[in-house]
Protein backbone atom coordinates (compact mmCIF):
# COMPACT_ATOMS: atom_id res chain seq x y z
CA UNK A 1 0.00 0.00 0.00
CA UNK A 2 2.54 2.34 0.47
CA UNK A 3 4.05 1.68 -2.80
CA UNK A 4 0.88 2.29 -4.51
CA UNK A 5 0.66 5.79 -2.62
CA UNK A 6 3.68 6.76 -3.33
CA UNK A 7 3.35 5.94 -6.92
CA UNK A 8 -0.03 7.82 -7.35
CA UNK A 9 1.88 10.57 -5.43
CA UNK A 10 4.48 10.73 -8.33
CA UNK A 11 2.12 10.30 -10.92
CA UNK A 12 -0.19 13.46 -9.77
CA UNK A 13 3.16 15.30 -9.11
CA UNK A 14 4.46 14.63 -12.88
CA UNK A 15 1.27 15.14 -13.88
CA UNK A 16 0.30 18.72 -12.35
CA UNK A 17 3.78 19.47 -13.49
CA UNK A 18 3.35 18.83 -17.07
CA UNK A 19 -0.06 20.33 -17.22
CA UNK A 20 1.75 23.53 -16.03
CA UNK A 21 4.66 23.43 -18.07
CA UNK A 22 4.54 25.78 -20.88
CA UNK A 23 8.07 26.65 -21.50
CA UNK A 24 11.22 24.40 -22.74
CA UNK A 25 15.08 24.90 -22.30
CA UNK A 26 16.11 25.17 -25.91
CA UNK A 27 19.95 25.45 -25.94
CA UNK A 28 20.97 21.80 -25.92
CA UNK A 29 21.77 19.66 -29.25
CA UNK A 30 22.91 22.49 -31.63
CA UNK A 31 25.02 22.39 -34.92
CA UNK A 32 27.37 24.65 -35.59
CA UNK A 33 29.79 26.10 -38.18
CA UNK A 34 31.62 29.11 -39.87
CA UNK A 35 31.46 30.11 -43.46
CA UNK A 36 33.89 32.25 -45.27
CA UNK A 37 31.11 33.94 -47.17
CA UNK A 38 27.99 36.26 -46.40
CA UNK A 39 25.77 34.32 -48.75
CA UNK A 40 22.73 33.79 -47.68
CA UNK A 41 21.75 29.63 -47.63
CA UNK A 42 19.73 27.83 -49.88
CA UNK A 43 18.82 24.48 -50.45
CA UNK A 44 17.39 24.58 -46.87
CA UNK A 45 17.64 22.85 -44.41
CA UNK A 46 21.56 22.29 -44.77
CA UNK A 47 24.06 19.29 -44.32
CA UNK A 48 25.27 19.53 -41.07
CA UNK A 49 27.18 15.86 -40.54
CA UNK A 50 30.50 17.38 -40.10
CA UNK A 51 29.32 20.55 -37.81
CA UNK A 52 30.63 20.84 -34.46
CA UNK A 53 28.09 20.33 -31.32
CA UNK A 54 27.06 23.36 -29.29
CA UNK A 55 25.46 23.87 -26.34
CA UNK A 56 23.83 27.80 -26.04
CA UNK A 57 24.96 30.34 -24.95
CA UNK A 58 27.47 30.14 -27.59
CA UNK A 59 29.84 33.21 -28.52
CA UNK A 60 32.80 31.83 -31.30
CA UNK A 61 34.30 34.88 -31.21
CA UNK A 62 36.29 34.47 -27.96
CA UNK A 63 36.70 31.06 -28.89
CA UNK A 64 39.89 32.48 -31.29
CA UNK A 65 42.95 33.94 -30.94
CA UNK A 66 43.53 37.55 -30.44
CA UNK A 67 45.91 39.11 -33.13
CA UNK A 68 46.68 42.79 -34.23
CA UNK A 69 46.02 42.38 -37.17
CA UNK A 70 41.95 42.78 -35.94
CA UNK A 71 40.82 45.75 -34.45
CA UNK A 72 41.14 47.13 -30.96
CA UNK A 73 37.89 48.61 -31.22
CA UNK A 74 36.25 45.37 -30.64
CA UNK A 75 39.11 43.52 -28.54
CA UNK A 76 41.23 42.46 -31.38
CA UNK A 77 39.17 39.39 -31.74
CA UNK A 78 37.48 38.66 -35.53
CA UNK A 79 33.62 38.32 -36.65
CA UNK A 80 32.95 36.04 -39.31
CA UNK A 81 29.54 34.45 -40.35
CA UNK A 82 27.98 31.04 -38.72
CA UNK A 83 25.28 28.98 -39.05
CA UNK A 84 23.41 26.73 -36.32
CA UNK A 85 21.21 24.14 -36.31
CA UNK A 86 19.15 22.14 -34.30
CA UNK A 87 17.05 19.24 -34.97
CA UNK A 88 14.00 18.23 -32.39
CA UNK A 89 10.49 16.45 -32.62
CA UNK A 90 7.22 18.27 -33.16
CA UNK A 91 5.85 18.66 -30.02
CA UNK A 92 2.67 19.25 -30.57
CA UNK A 93 -0.56 18.65 -32.17
CA UNK A 94 -1.35 21.91 -33.95
CA UNK A 95 -4.70 21.43 -34.08
CA UNK A 96 -4.82 22.47 -30.06
CA UNK A 97 -1.68 24.08 -29.41
CA UNK A 98 1.05 26.93 -30.72
CA UNK A 99 4.61 26.36 -31.24
CA UNK A 100 6.98 29.64 -30.18
CA UNK A 101 10.56 29.60 -30.52
CA UNK A 102 12.09 32.54 -28.39
CA UNK A 103 15.86 34.01 -28.60
CA UNK A 104 17.09 36.37 -25.88
CA UNK A 105 19.86 37.74 -28.41
CA UNK A 106 21.95 36.60 -31.13
CA UNK A 107 24.41 38.81 -32.56
CA UNK A 108 23.83 40.16 -34.91
CA UNK A 109 22.18 40.69 -38.50
CA UNK A 110 20.09 37.02 -37.74
CA UNK A 111 18.01 34.96 -39.82
CA UNK A 112 15.77 32.32 -39.07
CA UNK A 113 14.02 29.28 -41.03
CA UNK A 114 11.98 25.77 -39.88
CA UNK A 115 12.27 23.10 -42.12
CA UNK A 116 13.87 25.71 -44.93
CA UNK A 117 10.60 27.85 -44.76
CA UNK A 118 11.91 31.55 -43.82
CA UNK A 119 10.62 32.56 -40.04
CA UNK A 120 12.38 36.25 -40.12
CA UNK A 121 15.20 38.25 -39.16
CA UNK A 122 16.54 40.45 -36.50
CA UNK A 123 19.35 42.24 -37.12
CA UNK A 124 20.29 43.97 -34.02
CA UNK A 125 22.30 41.78 -31.93
CA UNK A 126 20.84 42.81 -28.34
CA UNK A 127 17.11 42.61 -29.06
CA UNK A 128 14.88 39.47 -27.82
CA UNK A 129 12.72 38.24 -30.54
CA UNK A 130 10.08 35.36 -31.44
CA UNK A 131 8.73 33.33 -34.32
CA UNK A 132 5.00 30.91 -34.62
CA UNK A 133 6.35 27.61 -35.61
CA UNK A 134 3.26 26.53 -35.66
CA UNK A 135 1.85 25.76 -39.51
CA UNK A 136 5.63 24.79 -40.19
CA UNK A 137 5.97 21.72 -37.79
CA UNK A 138 6.28 18.17 -39.51
CA UNK A 139 3.72 16.12 -38.95
CA UNK A 140 4.77 13.32 -40.53
CA UNK A 141 7.02 12.56 -37.52
CA UNK A 142 10.37 13.36 -39.35
CA UNK A 143 12.52 15.81 -37.37
CA UNK A 144 12.41 19.38 -37.70
CA UNK A 145 15.42 21.69 -38.21
CA UNK A 146 15.42 24.66 -37.06
CA UNK A 147 18.50 26.96 -38.76
CA UNK A 148 19.63 30.24 -38.49
CA UNK A 149 22.44 32.10 -40.20
CA UNK A 150 24.37 34.84 -38.34
CA UNK A 151 26.27 37.21 -40.00
CA UNK A 152 28.89 39.36 -38.06
CA UNK A 153 31.23 40.13 -40.78
CA UNK A 154 31.04 43.71 -40.11
CA UNK A 155 33.07 42.84 -37.25
CA UNK A 156 34.33 46.52 -36.01
CA UNK A 157 30.33 47.33 -35.78
CA UNK A 158 30.66 48.49 -32.48
CA UNK A 159 32.89 50.58 -30.03
CA UNK A 160 33.36 47.79 -27.56
CA UNK A 161 33.53 43.41 -27.52
CA UNK A 162 30.41 42.57 -28.94
CA UNK A 163 31.10 38.72 -29.15
CA UNK A 164 29.35 36.57 -31.84
CA UNK A 165 26.17 34.27 -32.70
CA UNK A 166 23.33 33.03 -30.27
CA UNK A 167 25.18 34.18 -26.97
CA UNK A 168 21.90 34.15 -25.33
CA UNK A 169 19.03 31.55 -24.28
CA UNK A 170 16.91 29.80 -26.81
CA UNK A 171 13.10 28.57 -25.11
CA UNK A 172 10.74 26.86 -27.26
CA UNK A 173 7.16 27.95 -25.46
CA UNK A 174 4.16 25.53 -26.01
CA UNK A 175 0.32 26.82 -25.43
CA UNK A 176 -3.28 26.34 -25.87
CA UNK A 177 -4.33 27.85 -28.61
CA UNK A 178 -6.25 29.86 -25.94
CA UNK A 179 -3.59 31.35 -24.22
CA UNK A 180 -1.61 34.45 -22.70
CA UNK A 181 1.14 35.39 -25.71
CA UNK A 182 4.73 35.73 -24.60
CA UNK A 183 4.82 39.21 -22.01
CA UNK A 184 1.55 39.07 -22.78
CA UNK A 185 1.15 40.41 -18.96
CA UNK A 186 2.00 43.97 -17.57
CA UNK A 187 2.00 44.57 -13.39
CA UNK A 188 2.14 47.65 -12.11
CA UNK A 189 2.19 49.06 -8.24
CA UNK A 190 0.22 52.76 -8.66
CA UNK A 191 -0.31 52.10 -4.53
CA UNK A 192 1.71 51.53 -2.25
CA UNK A 193 2.24 51.85 2.10
CA UNK A 194 3.15 49.80 4.55
CA UNK A 195 -0.06 49.04 5.40
CA UNK A 196 -1.47 47.75 2.15
CA UNK A 197 -0.43 47.93 -1.54
CA UNK A 198 -2.49 48.13 -5.07
CA UNK A 199 -1.15 45.55 -8.07
CA UNK A 200 -2.52 46.58 -11.19
CA UNK A 201 -2.34 43.60 -13.20
CA UNK A 202 -3.31 43.83 -16.80
CA UNK A 203 -3.39 39.96 -19.20
CA UNK A 204 -3.42 40.14 -22.51
CA UNK A 205 -5.56 36.14 -24.04
CA UNK A 206 -5.70 35.40 -27.42
CA UNK A 207 -7.82 33.07 -28.82
CA UNK A 208 -6.58 30.64 -31.58
CA UNK A 209 -9.60 28.78 -31.97
CA UNK A 210 -12.57 28.76 -34.79
CA UNK A 211 -14.81 29.10 -32.21
CA UNK A 212 -16.15 32.23 -29.38
CA UNK A 213 -14.63 31.20 -26.13
CA UNK A 214 -16.11 31.36 -22.48
CA UNK A 215 -13.18 31.93 -19.90
CA UNK A 216 -12.21 32.27 -16.37
CA UNK A 217 -9.13 34.38 -15.72
CA UNK A 218 -7.68 33.70 -12.30
CA UNK A 219 -5.29 35.62 -11.06
CA UNK A 220 -3.41 34.98 -7.40
CA UNK A 221 -0.08 36.49 -5.86
CA UNK A 222 1.83 34.34 -4.21
CA UNK A 223 4.69 35.73 -1.74
CA UNK A 224 8.68 34.51 -1.97
CA UNK A 225 7.79 32.09 0.73
CA UNK A 226 5.33 30.22 -1.86
CA UNK A 227 2.16 31.50 0.59
CA UNK A 228 -0.93 33.24 -1.52
CA UNK A 229 -1.68 36.44 0.00
CA UNK A 230 -4.35 37.36 -2.82
CA UNK A 231 -7.06 36.34 -5.23
CA UNK A 232 -9.50 37.55 -7.58
CA UNK A 233 -11.46 35.07 -10.73
CA UNK A 234 -12.73 37.35 -13.59
CA UNK A 235 -15.04 35.98 -16.63
CA UNK A 236 -15.01 37.15 -20.01
CA UNK A 237 -16.13 36.00 -23.22
CA UNK A 238 -13.37 36.39 -26.38
CA UNK A 239 -14.31 36.03 -29.90
CA UNK A 240 -12.66 33.73 -32.44
CA UNK A 241 -9.22 34.93 -33.55
CA UNK A 242 -9.03 37.76 -31.34
CA UNK A 243 -6.94 38.94 -28.30
CA UNK A 244 -8.18 41.05 -25.66
CA UNK A 245 -6.67 42.96 -22.27
CA UNK A 246 -8.27 41.71 -19.17
CA UNK A 247 -7.74 44.99 -15.87
CA UNK A 248 -7.67 43.39 -12.48
CA UNK A 249 -6.52 45.19 -9.26
CA UNK A 250 -5.58 43.37 -6.53
CA UNK A 251 -5.15 44.19 -2.68
CA UNK A 252 -1.68 43.08 -0.87
CA UNK A 253 -2.15 43.74 2.77
CA UNK A 254 1.18 44.40 4.78
CA UNK A 255 3.62 44.07 1.81
CA UNK A 256 7.36 43.61 1.70
CA UNK A 257 8.48 45.84 -0.06
CA UNK A 258 11.24 45.51 -2.56
CA UNK A 259 14.19 47.60 -2.58
CA UNK A 260 18.39 47.52 -2.86
CA UNK A 261 18.55 46.12 0.79
CA UNK A 262 15.88 43.97 0.84
CA UNK A 263 14.88 42.83 -2.32
CA UNK A 264 11.16 41.07 -1.47
CA UNK A 265 9.29 39.54 -4.54
CA UNK A 266 6.41 38.37 -5.58
CA UNK A 267 4.79 36.25 -8.35
CA UNK A 268 1.94 36.81 -10.09
CA UNK A 269 0.26 33.36 -11.46
CA UNK A 270 -2.12 33.67 -14.10
CA UNK A 271 -4.30 30.82 -14.87
CA UNK A 272 -6.58 30.57 -17.88
CA UNK A 273 -9.59 28.49 -17.14
CA UNK A 274 -12.11 26.81 -19.07
CA UNK A 275 -15.46 25.02 -17.84
CA UNK A 276 -13.28 24.67 -14.89
CA UNK A 277 -9.83 23.17 -16.74
CA UNK A 278 -7.01 25.16 -16.43
CA UNK A 279 -5.59 25.71 -20.17
CA UNK A 280 -2.94 27.71 -19.53
CA UNK A 281 -0.56 29.07 -16.73
CA UNK A 282 1.65 32.48 -16.78
CA UNK A 283 4.00 33.24 -14.30
CA UNK A 284 5.33 36.91 -13.92
CA UNK A 285 8.00 37.58 -11.04
CA UNK A 286 7.77 41.26 -9.57
CA UNK A 287 7.92 43.43 -6.51
CA UNK A 288 6.32 46.03 -4.97
CA UNK A 289 7.81 49.58 -4.92
CA UNK A 290 7.28 53.29 -5.37
CA UNK A 291 9.58 55.51 -7.28
CA UNK A 292 9.57 59.03 -7.22
CA UNK A 293 11.80 61.85 -8.89
CA UNK A 294 11.86 65.29 -7.62
CA UNK A 295 13.89 67.84 -9.13
CA UNK A 296 14.33 69.67 -5.75
CA UNK A 297 15.03 66.43 -3.76
CA UNK A 298 15.90 63.94 -5.62
CA UNK A 299 15.11 60.50 -5.59
CA UNK A 300 13.06 58.12 -3.60
CA UNK A 301 12.28 54.62 -3.51
CA UNK A 302 9.23 53.70 -0.95
CA UNK A 303 9.49 56.96 0.22
CA UNK A 304 12.85 57.02 1.25
CA UNK A 305 15.57 59.80 -0.16
CA UNK A 306 18.11 57.08 -1.97
CA UNK A 307 21.58 58.01 -3.93
CA UNK A 308 21.79 55.75 -6.60
CA UNK A 309 25.40 54.80 -6.68
CA UNK A 310 25.82 53.14 -9.72
CA UNK A 311 28.62 51.67 -12.70
CA UNK A 312 28.21 51.53 -16.11
CA UNK A 313 28.33 47.67 -17.88
CA UNK A 314 29.02 46.11 -20.66
CA UNK A 315 27.13 42.62 -21.14
CA UNK A 316 30.07 40.68 -21.86
CA UNK A 317 32.80 39.34 -19.12
CA UNK A 318 36.31 39.93 -20.48
CA UNK A 319 38.04 36.81 -21.57
CA UNK A 320 34.73 34.87 -21.03
CA UNK A 321 33.07 36.59 -23.81
CA UNK A 322 29.73 37.59 -24.32
CA UNK A 323 27.82 34.15 -23.32
CA UNK A 324 27.95 35.03 -19.98
CA UNK A 325 27.46 32.09 -17.54
CA UNK A 326 24.58 33.31 -14.77
CA UNK A 327 27.68 32.35 -12.01
CA UNK A 328 29.95 34.82 -13.20
CA UNK A 329 27.76 37.39 -13.52
CA UNK A 330 26.11 36.38 -9.72
CA UNK A 331 29.52 36.91 -8.63
CA UNK A 332 30.51 40.38 -10.40
CA UNK A 333 27.61 41.47 -8.99
CA UNK A 334 28.23 40.28 -5.70
CA UNK A 335 31.64 41.96 -5.56
CA UNK A 336 29.87 45.40 -6.60
CA UNK A 337 27.29 45.01 -3.61
CA UNK A 338 29.92 44.50 -1.36
CA UNK A 339 31.79 47.80 -2.93
CA UNK A 340 28.72 49.56 -2.33
CA UNK A 341 26.92 50.16 -5.49
CA UNK A 342 23.19 49.92 -5.93
CA UNK A 343 22.79 50.89 -9.73
CA UNK A 344 23.78 49.36 -12.88
CA UNK A 345 23.71 50.91 -16.41
CA UNK A 346 23.63 48.12 -19.00
CA UNK A 347 26.02 50.19 -21.51
CA UNK A 348 24.71 51.04 -24.24
CA UNK A 349 22.16 48.42 -25.22
CA UNK A 350 19.40 45.68 -23.77
CA UNK A 351 21.10 43.05 -21.41
CA UNK A 352 19.76 39.02 -21.15
CA UNK A 353 16.71 38.39 -19.47
CA UNK A 354 18.65 35.95 -17.13
CA UNK A 355 20.71 39.20 -15.94
CA UNK A 356 17.65 41.20 -14.65
CA UNK A 357 16.34 38.38 -12.87
CA UNK A 358 20.07 38.47 -10.87
CA UNK A 359 19.45 42.45 -10.21
CA UNK A 360 15.85 41.66 -8.83
CA UNK A 361 16.65 39.06 -6.59
CA UNK A 362 20.13 40.86 -5.66
CA UNK A 363 18.77 44.11 -5.38
CA UNK A 364 20.24 46.65 -8.20
CA UNK A 365 18.23 49.65 -9.91
CA UNK A 366 18.62 49.22 -13.48
CA UNK A 367 18.89 51.89 -15.94
CA UNK A 368 18.32 50.24 -19.04
CA UNK A 369 19.61 51.03 -22.06
CA UNK A 370 18.29 50.21 -25.70
CA UNK A 371 21.13 51.94 -28.45
CA UNK A 372 24.18 53.18 -28.64
CA UNK A 373 23.60 54.19 -32.45
CA UNK A 374 20.68 55.00 -33.87
CA UNK A 375 21.08 57.07 -37.39
CA UNK A 376 24.54 58.74 -37.74
CA UNK A 377 27.27 55.96 -37.12
CA UNK A 378 30.25 56.79 -34.70
CA UNK A 379 33.53 55.98 -35.58
CA UNK A 380 34.48 52.49 -34.12
CA UNK A 381 38.51 53.04 -34.41
CA UNK A 382 38.66 57.10 -33.41
CA UNK A 383 35.91 57.61 -30.92
CA UNK A 384 34.59 60.08 -32.61
CA UNK A 385 31.93 61.26 -35.42
CA UNK A 386 32.87 59.09 -38.21
CA UNK A 387 35.40 60.21 -40.79
CA UNK A 388 35.33 57.56 -43.27
CA UNK A 389 33.20 54.81 -44.71
CA UNK A 390 34.32 51.09 -44.52
CA UNK A 391 31.96 48.09 -44.63
CA UNK A 392 33.65 46.40 -41.51
CA UNK A 393 32.62 49.30 -39.38
CA UNK A 394 28.81 49.24 -41.06
CA UNK A 395 26.30 48.52 -37.96
CA UNK A 396 22.89 48.96 -36.76
CA UNK A 397 22.68 52.86 -38.12
CA UNK A 398 21.88 50.82 -41.42
CA UNK A 399 18.70 49.31 -39.63
CA UNK A 400 17.41 51.63 -37.33
CA UNK A 401 14.92 53.80 -39.26
CA UNK A 402 13.12 50.37 -39.96
CA UNK A 403 13.69 47.96 -37.02
CA UNK A 404 14.38 50.83 -34.20
CA UNK A 405 10.74 50.81 -33.13
CA UNK A 406 10.29 47.25 -33.11
CA UNK A 407 13.43 46.60 -31.31
CA UNK A 408 12.54 49.36 -28.56
CA UNK A 409 9.09 47.73 -28.14
CA UNK A 410 9.58 44.22 -27.97
CA UNK A 411 12.62 44.92 -25.17
CA UNK A 412 10.21 47.04 -23.10
CA UNK A 413 7.77 44.42 -23.17
CA UNK A 414 10.27 41.99 -21.76
CA UNK A 415 11.33 44.19 -19.35
CA UNK A 416 9.03 46.18 -18.13
CA UNK A 417 8.10 43.80 -15.49
CA UNK A 418 11.31 43.84 -13.24
CA UNK A 419 11.43 45.88 -10.06
CA UNK A 420 15.18 46.65 -10.68
CA UNK A 421 14.21 48.41 -13.72
CA UNK A 422 14.21 51.99 -12.93
CA UNK A 423 14.77 54.35 -15.72
CA UNK A 424 14.82 53.59 -19.25
CA UNK A 425 17.56 55.12 -21.45
CA UNK A 426 16.34 55.77 -25.22
CA UNK A 427 20.35 56.11 -26.11
CA UNK A 428 23.88 56.61 -25.49
CA UNK A 429 25.46 60.05 -26.63
CA UNK A 430 22.72 60.67 -28.72
CA UNK A 431 24.15 64.74 -29.51
CA UNK A 432 26.38 61.92 -31.96
CA UNK A 433 23.51 60.40 -33.19
CA UNK A 434 22.04 63.77 -34.57
CA UNK A 435 25.20 66.10 -35.86
CA UNK A 436 23.48 68.71 -36.79
CA UNK A 437 20.84 69.14 -33.85
CA UNK A 438 23.96 69.19 -31.38
CA UNK A 439 25.77 72.19 -33.37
Amino acid sequence: MRRLGLLLTLLVCCNSFYAQERTQDFNFNWKFTLVEDTKTPTNLPLDDTKWRDVRLPHDWSVEASFSEDLDGATGYLPGGVGIYQKHFDTPADAESKNVFVLFDGVYNNATFWLNGKLLGENPYGYSPTYFDLTEVLKTDGTKNILTVHVDHSRYVDSRWYTGSGIYRHVKLITVDKLHIPIWGTFVTTPEVSAEVATVQIQTKIKNGYGKNQNVTLITKIIDNQGKTVTLKEKETKIGSGKEIEVLQRLQVANPKLWDTEHPNLYKVITNVSVKGKVIDTYTTPFGIRSLLFDKDKGFFLNGKPTYVKGVCLHHDAGLVGAAVPKGVWERRLQILKEGGVNAIRTSHNPFSEEFLDLCDEMGFLVQNEIFDEMDNPKDKQHNMNEKSVQYITRGYTEHFQKWGESDLKRTMLRDRNHPSVFQWSIGNEIEWTYEAIST
